[in-house]
């Protein structure tokens, strides 16, 4: 009996013990679960078109993130109203304007993390990417780098348009988000190279194939949008209007030679866009190269490659801007790479015409809004010069306005009379109607 007591003894002793261990295990395990959850609810990922708000008003966000951000704060984030409403308030203090109503795109790694809430548009990722990928650009909101936010841009872009985002960001200029020709000045977001790394580096993403393929139409540090706009006429596929020309370089620097030093005073020169197979320097021209002292300039550049080898085509804003003047200046290119019409699609016109159209859209918007302000300029000029006419008391639409008054017999004078045979020239008080005389 006592020793069937002292194992019953033993065995609640057990018993008890097993519970204590359950119960502090349980407890650590609910507390790192509730841990987790809680890290979970507390970050959220700017991403997509948010994301490409933000790098084309501040460039120095892509400059922020030195260090990689944690996983566990990037994978297990998920939004909540809180978050979104920090993030609207940081990208209204940074004057970051998004499309109206359009809400806030974010992403989230695993699909139980997607929130349905009010302003947010949630993508879900299946593909993970380091840490290194991500900035922190406040206390629990991040944002994609510059180039996820470029392959994310593939996922809802059109081909020529992406192309043109690309340039953007390898370029030293910045669009914004309206559709005006205006932009600013900046360092470039990225390259070419960081690009194709990143792509490459991946496989079985949503819009990798996009992506690759359109930034091999890319060139690094176009300086605006016009020279952006005439190097993908050249990049382009011919399907797509371009010439196809892979062998190019823009803001290519050619130093001057002992030939041609004696011809400017310059000790290099930097190239538009520079064609390898011919040693063609195409240059774009704008208003800036209109002054006297700029076609000065201009010559002796001009001169200068010659001496060196290199032959030169200028594009003026003009023939850029006109279908037949820039079809001359295009045909001028295809001759000097070697570039046969037998080898263009038998649409390639029409379709050089329609990309042409495309990368001048915004000029060609921004001049129809000059001119039709210059239109409402001249009809109120009009209606004020009529409301004028008017008060004076005369009609501007009288048609015998300008007519000279009949000779009738009361205006013939008679010189018969003596009082009116006058042989001086003066008036009476030596006034002469129309002029002034030293007596006024």
């Amino acid at each position: 009996m006592l020793q069937a007591a002292s194992f019953s003894i033993i065995g609640v002793k057990l018993l008890d013990s097993f519970r204590y261990v359950a119960r502090f295990y349980l407890g650590v395990y609910r507390k790192h679960r509730r841990s987790v959850c809680h890290a979970i609810c507390m970050s959220i990922v700017l991403s997509h078109n948010t994301a490409k708000a933000v790098y084309q008003a501040a460039y120095s966000v892509s400059a922020i993130g030195t260090e990689p951000c944690s996983p566990a704060e990037i994978y297990g984030a998920r939004p909540s109203k809180e978050l979104l409403d920090s993030a609207a308030d940081w990208l209204v203090r940074h004057n970051i304007a998004l499309d109206d109503d359009a809400p806030l795109d974010t992403t989230v790694f695993e699909r139980a993390n997607v929130r349905n809430i009010l302003g947010c548009k949630c993508h879900v990722s299946s593909k993970r990417f380091s840490g290194s990928r991500f900035i922190r650009i406040a206390d629990d909101i991040y944002i994609v780098s510059v180039e996820l936010c470029a392959l994310q841009a593939a996922t809802y872009l059109p081909f020529r348009e992406l192309v043109e985002y690309y340039f953007e960001l390898c370029g030293a200029y910045s669009l914004g988000r309206d559709t005006s020709a205006a932009y600013t000045e900046r360092f470039a977001l990225t390259s070419t190279s960081s690009l194709k790394h990143f792509f490459n580096s991946l496989t079985d993403c949503k819009g990798l194939e996009l992506a690759r393929k359109a930034v091999r139409c890319v060139r690094d540090r176009c300086r605006s949008p016009m020279e952006t706009a005439f190097v993908m006429m050249l990049t382009l596929p011919r399907r797509e209007g371009g010439l196809g020309i892979s062998e190019i370089e823009t803001d290519y620097e050619v130093k001057v030679t002992a030939a041609a030093k004696d011809l400017t005073r310059r000790e290099k020169f930097y190239m538009d866009a520079y064609l390898k197979r011919s040693r063609t320097d195409i240059e774009y021209n704008g208003f800036q190269h209109d002054a006297e002292e700029d076609r000065a300039i201009d010559e002796e550049r001009k001169n200068a490659l010659a001496s060196m080898g290199y032959g030169i085509i200028t594009v003026s804003r003009y023939s850029f801007m006109h279908a037949s003047a820039f079809a001359r200046v295009m045909e001028a290119i295809q001759r000097k790479e070697g570039i046969r019409p037998s080898r263009l699609p038998k649409d390639f016109a029409i379709k050089q015409e329609e990309l042409r159209r495309f990368v001048l859209r915004r000029f060609i918007e921004e001049k129809k809004r000059i001119e039709e302000l210059l239109c409402q300029d001249a009809e109120q000029r009009s209606v004020l010069e009529l409301e004028h006419a008017v008060l004076e008391g005369i009609s501007l639409n009288d048609p015998t306005i300008n007519d000279a008054p009949a000779i009738d017999d009361m205006q013939v004078i008679e010189l018969d009379y003596p009082e009116f045979a006058q042989t001086s020239t003066s008036t009476p008080e030596g006034r002469v109607y129309g002029a002034r005389t030293e007596a006024d």
